[in-house]
């Protein structure tokens, strides 16, 4: 039985119905034996023994007209009467002589005793007949003869007991015909009781037979489905922790193994999924929490540009005043120039007012170091801030990685649910999903990777602006104030020997005047430039308000990303595997 339940499905049937087909085959051909040989039989009872019972009767028949023209015969005294009875009897002869060779010639099937039998009969009838023919034929001869009276005698005393002992041989052999008759009948009725017996014991072992192998057959057939049909209902409750149990190894347990083989593919698949999607939940909310931070850094170095751009503004006001400062003391060294003869009159005024050039230069640049000072710490500590910016590229750079691989794994899912074929449609559209939200992720990573490049470029240029302001603080505009400030010592210290010197003052008055278009020229630089700086900080503010833009749609898309991992979690989660 193990070897037919291990059987393929195609041979299972074929051997069924073939041994069904065999048992019909066997039916059929017993019956038409069978058949064949009842009718053998009744051709044998109506064409040999009813047919030689019939013969035997026309003879009996004759016998008895032949006797009763020989009566005739013996008291007709009409000659052409007599003639007419002779030529009967002739005929009737002939009728009995040719029925009788019909009848020798009959086919028989008999048994050696019944042969025997009737062959001794017939041929105890043939000699009586051969004796009741001479009588006849003698007493018909002594009619012709006109002796009559031995004609009489011979037929008062002989024709009874020789007729009556012919007519009894001829029923024993009519006797002996039927009795052959009703045994083969009998022969007919066992040999169709028999064939009806055989028929029935067949068919009702081909019935059991039948119930047998369709009852193994749809058990063999149905089981498998049914187990089948459960796993389809477990993978439809993405139940993925039994596999189908089946012993066979027909086509059902060929595809049992292979379900197995694809429910494991697909539970290894599901379990790499939710690996990745938990470590995708996780980089996630890291960068949420990374872009958070991000954002509060960006809105304090947003803060610390505006202290720049405000800081850079007073620059540019002081320089202004330093610029008016200077034309006036342009203004009174050309007074001074032209009242050189009463330089020693005036020469308190120029102490004084050397005196406040000196304070305000000193003053000046004492401001301008402390802004330098200020500005050049925020500005490192902005540059140390923007470092965040790197990391979270590195992280924009992991999860695009992994949206890659779920990207992957997705498509490998889609190729596992199209071999399972109907049963794997529900997980082809769960991978779909899935597939998506690994593009939308990737799109999501590539806009935050630009947007990050775009922060990068515009922190870059808003550093590299910032450093060159002071680096030119630094450089030029301390040494101009340190030039300012040596000036008006200088013009300090010849103020105060004016009254010694007055003198002298025309021809220093000359140097002074450079000294003071140079310091002009200077402080007309360091407005420009200061005015510039204003203008650049201006412009790093602007670009500093377009990246905290930037990071608050970046902010926006970790958490869309962090709510999509936290979707595609949920959705793993659903298989039990």
């Amino acid at each position: 039985m193990k070897f037919f339940i291990n059987l393929s499905v195609k041979k299972k049937i074929i051997s069924v119905f073939s041994v069904i087909c065999i048992f019909i085959v066997s039916i059929g051909v017993e019956s038409v034996i069978s058949s064949s040989k009842i009718n053998n039989g009744a051709e044998a009872i109506y064409g040999n023994y009813l047919t030689s019972i019939k013969k035997l009767g026309d003879v009996k028949e004759n016998l008895n007209q032949i006797s009763f023209n020989i009566d005739a015969i013996i008291y007709e005294k009409n000659g052409a009467q007599l003639d007419d009875y002779i030529k009967r009897n002739n005929d009737l002869t002939d009728k009995i002589n040719k029925t009788l060779d019909e009848y020798y010639e009959l086919p028989e099937e008999l048994n050696v005793e019944i042969e025997n039998q009737m062959e001794k009969t017939y041929g105890n009838f043939e000699n009586e007949l051969i004796k009741y023919t001479e009588l006849k034929t003698n007493i018909i001869e002594l009619m012709k003869a006109g002796n009559n009276k031995e004609a009489i005698k011979i037929y008062s005393t002989q024709e009874e007991s020789i007729r009556t002992s012919t007519l009894y041989i001829l029923d024993e052999l009519i006797t002996i015909n039927i009795k052959t008759a009703d045994q083969a009948n009998l022969n007919n009725i066992s040999q169709f009781n028999r064939v009806k017996n055989t028929i029935m014991v067949y068919t009702a072992i081909a019935f059991l037979f039948i119930i047998f192998m369709a009852y193994i057959l749809i058990k063999s057939i149905m089981d498998p489905l049914n187990n089948i049909k459960d796993l389809a209902e477990r993978i439809s409750s993405y139940d993925f922790s039994e596999h189908i149990i089946i012993t066979g190894k027909d086509e059902f347990g060929q595809t049992a193994l292979a379900l197995n083989s694809a429910q494991e593919n697909i539970s290894s698949l599901v379990k790499v999924i939710m690996e990745n999607s938990q470590d995708m939940s996780a980089s996630s909310e890291e960068l949420s929490a990374t872009v958070q931070e991000l954002s509060s850094k960006v809105i304090i170095i947003d803060e610390a540009v505006d202290n720049i751009a405000s800081g850079m503004q007073e620059s540019s006001a002081s320089s202004e005043e330093m610029s008016a400062s200077v034309e006036e003391v342009d203004a009174s060294i050309n007074e001074l120039s032209s009242k050189a003869m009463d330089g020693s009159n005036n020469a308190n005024k120029s102490k004084e007012r050397a005196t406040e050039v000196k304070n305000n230069s000193q003053k000046a640049m004492e401001e301008t170091r402390k802004v330098y000072a200020e500005k050049q710490n925020e500005m490192l500590k902005a540059i140390d801030d923007g470092k965040v910016v790197d990391s979270i590229k590195v992280m924009a750079d992991t999860i695009g990685n992994i949206a890659t691989q779920t990207n992957l794994l997705a498509l490998n899912a889609a190729i596992e649910a199209a071999r399972a074929g109907d049963q794997g449609k529900g997980f082809a559209v769960v991978a779909d999903e899935v597939k998506k939200l690994a593009e939308q992720s990737s799109h999501a990573v590539i806009n935050i990777q630009d947007t990050i490049v775009k922060v990068q470029q515009a922190f870059k240029s808003s550093i590299d602006t910032g450093s060159e302001i002071l680096e030119f603080i630094s450089i030029d505009v301390h040494k101009q104030f340190d030039d300012y400030g040596e000036t008006g010592n200088q013009y300090y210290n010849d103020s105060d020997f004016v009254s010694k010197m007055s003198d002298e003052i025309a021809s220093m008055t000359e140097e002074i005047t450079a000294t003071v278009g140079q310091v002009s020229e200077a402080v007309q630089n360091m407005a420009k430039e200061a005015q510039r700086s204003s203008e650049e900080a201006v412009t790093i503010k602007e670009n500093m308000d377009e990246t905290t833009k930037a990071i608050e749609q970046v902010a926006l898309t970790a958490q869309s990303q962090a709510e999509l991992a936290q979707k595609l979690n949920e959705t793993v989660l659903r298989f039990k595997i």
